[in-house]
């Protein structure tokens, strides 16, 4: 396999962009710990769903009415979103922030981890793409 970039601006920017997907990863797994340290569950209810057009899609972000541990009743939209949506009246499992119990996640594996495994993701691939076109270089 030819690159059409010679190896010599490949390698360096592909070691670059996954040095930072790196530390993008480890910023987010650290906020992502923060969170959940100080987070606490509940139970709420789909309200409502807020669409929001992509490029070739829609995507749809749950409207969750759910009460904090204190008793207050918050009506928060999720940041998390699906392509096929939620389905209104559902319940779902929500982590709240007790000083901020509108900034919700949903409960799920997913919803907590997305972010940080796509930047491994990115950082893994990188890695390949430069360690690749140095290997091709010296073959």
């Amino acid at each position: 396999m030819r690159f059409p970039l010679p190896h010599a601006v490949v390698v360096p920017v592909c070691v670059t962009i996954g040095v930072l997907a790196v530390v993008w990863a480890v910023l987010a797994f650290r906020s992502q710990r923060r969170f959940l340290g100080r987070a606490l569950g509940a139970t709420g209810v789909v309200q409502s769903l807020k669409a929001e057009r992509m490029e070739r899609s829609t995507v749809y972000f749950p409207v969750i009415r759910f009460t904090t541990a204190a008793g207050a009743t918050v009506t928060a939209t999720s940041k998390t979103a699906r392509s096929g949506g939620y389905q209104i009246g559902k319940t779902i499992r929500v982590l709240y922030d007790p000083s901020q119990p509108d900034k919700l996640e949903i409960d799920a594996f997913w919803s907590r981890w997305l972010v940080v495994i796509g930047a491994l993701f990115l950082a893994a691939v990188s890695f390949g793409i430069g360690a690749a076109a140095l290997l091709n270089n010296q073959g």
